[in-house]
């Protein structure tokens, strides 16, 4: 072999050798490679970024004397080297990096150990999007929980949407009394949706495979016809009754649930009547002279004060007393705001599938609705929605199309920073980084107080979802 040739070999290998050098350092994985005795004799620059180890020491010690010297707590080497097979485990360097190590012994022919080679993994990326997938799990976990809350679905499909503290305690209360048969009286103002409780004791009662929930509105009906319609009548019992009679509500409901509705508006004659219904669970059919038994549970409601309408002898104390054994009050919609904004999207949602639109409200918008003390409570809002759903042109609905008592409202829910506690800044044994997390502590926390969800809240403040959740754990909101 000529010199030249040896030459070329000569090159080769060096640029071979030069090449598997750079291949090794430009990986993004540390890299070693340890001979029997535990010294490093090969490294890459990965290596010393991950571990945190400096080339003179990695250079003259050993790992027994790395290892003693506390500068790492697992050498995953040795133990490859100890028990003369691949080992791979989780290692904490004191940079704080956490990397997967495998150690790899190299044989020889004979088995003899030669070297091990260990490729260390930099999980911190790893780490940190895997905490990210947790928070969006712990997220959507909470949005579910939270879509649980907001909507109870009664086993007829009609729904209660709430969010707020209040009717939180409402639910738990009614679901409690659905199992008993004692008399509920609903107390509340018109359109807080008296007639949706109603309905869902009925449905989650044992009562509605047995019965119907049957509802009856005492003040639309006259009074020379609530009797027959309540209690039935007889053939003939009065001029235009029907040949064969007819049942009553009463009779209709029974083994299920009558709710009579605006109990405050029945007239006194019936109270006596209803009263003697309600002690002996017997009725009486207009013109009829038989006692009928009856099974039915009594739910009523009124907007009215029945105490005031005791007082001036327009309802009967008795009958208010035998009514009232469970009462349950129905806060208006402007003492509930956290179920306004959950009520919107509800109902824009029911009404764009209703009527085949995908109408969305804007920002804006949202906020003069929020802002709106909503006198009509839910069923004015519920109107309101639906009324914007059918007259918008456009898939953003404009703010002209309110109406004038919303858009004239003048909106008392505003962005606006709170001011900072000025205190802590007169202190001066706290810093200016102590400072600011103060205020933006005091900042969130008057945001997440005001603006639900949490979602509608990050678009206020204009950051990421994700952001503000990190942040509300951060200030421990």
């Amino acid at each position: 072999m000529t010199s030249i040739q040896n030459t070329r070999i000569t090159e080769k290998l060096y640029q071979s050798q030069l090449l598997l050098t750079h291949l090794i350092d430009s990986s993004y994985d540390g890299i070693t490679i340890m001979d029997p005795s535990g010294r490093i004799i090969w490294y890459n620059k990965a290596y010393l970024r991950i571990s945190g180890l400096a080339p003179h020491l990695l250079d003259t010690l050993t790992v027994d004397e790395v290892l003693e010297r506390g500068f790492v707590k697992l050498s995953v080497s040795k133990e490859a080297i100890i028990h003369n097979k691949t080992i791979t485990k989780l290692n904490q360097y004191s940079t704080g990096i956490e990397a997967l190590v495998t150690s790899t012994p190299v044989l020889d022919e004979e088995g003899n150990l030669l070297f091990v080679i260990s490729n260390i993994r930099d999980l911190t990326e790893l780490n940190r999007l895997k905490r990210q997938l947790d928070e969006t799990n712990s997220l959507t976990e909470s949005y579910r929980k939270t879509l649980q809350e907001m909507q109870v679905p009664s086993m007829d499909g009609t729904q209660i949407i709430y969010r707020s503290q209040a009717m939180e305690k409402i639910v738990s209360l009614t679901q409690k009394v659905s199992a008993i048969d004692t008399p509920v009286l609903i107390l509340g103002e018109s359109g807080v949706g008296k007639d949706v409780l109603a309905n869902y004791i009925h449905f989650n009662s044992d009562r509605l495979d047995k019965g119907t929930f049957v509802k009856v509105n005492c003040g639309a009906i006259p009074e020379n016809l609530l009797e027959s319609e309540l209690f039935g009548y007889e053939p003939g019992a009065f001029t235009g009754a029907a040949r064969q009679g007819k049942a009553g509500l009463f009779e209709v409901a029974d083994h299920g649930t009558l709710f009579l509705d605006e109990i405050g508006e029945m007239p006194l004659s019936l109270q006596v009547k209803l009263l003697g219904v309600l002690q002996d669970m017997k009725i009486q059919r207009v013109g009829g002279t038989k006692s009928i038994p009856i099974d039915v549970r009594i739910i009523a409601a009124t907007n009215a004060n029945l105490e005031e309408l005791i007082q001036a002898k327009k309802f009967r104390e008795d009958l208010f007393f035998r009514i009232n054994v469970l009462p349950i009050h129905v806060p208006p919609l402007r003492e509930r705001m956290e179920d306004i904004f959950v009520l919107l999207m509800h109902f824009l949602q029911m009404f764009n599938e209703k009527h085949g639109r995908g109408k969305t409200f804007p920002s804006h918008l949202i906020d003069q609705l929020l802002a709106y003390p909503w006198p009509g409570n839910v069923r004015e809002l519920k109107n309101v929605i639906e009324r914007l759903v059918i007259l918008s042109d456009e898939d953003f609905i404009p703010e002209s199309l309110l109406p004038p008592s919303i858009y004239q409202h003048k909106s008392s829910v505003k962005p606006s920073p709170v001011s900072p506690d000025m205190g802590a800044a007169r202190d001066p044994k706290i810093s200016l980084k102590g400072m600011i997390d103060e205020y933006e502590r005091t900042l969130l926390a008057s945001y997440l107080s005001t603006y639900r969800p949490m979602k509608r809240c990050a678009e206020i403040l204009q950051i990421d979802l994700a952001t503000l959740v990190r942040k509300k754990k951060k200030f421990g909101l």
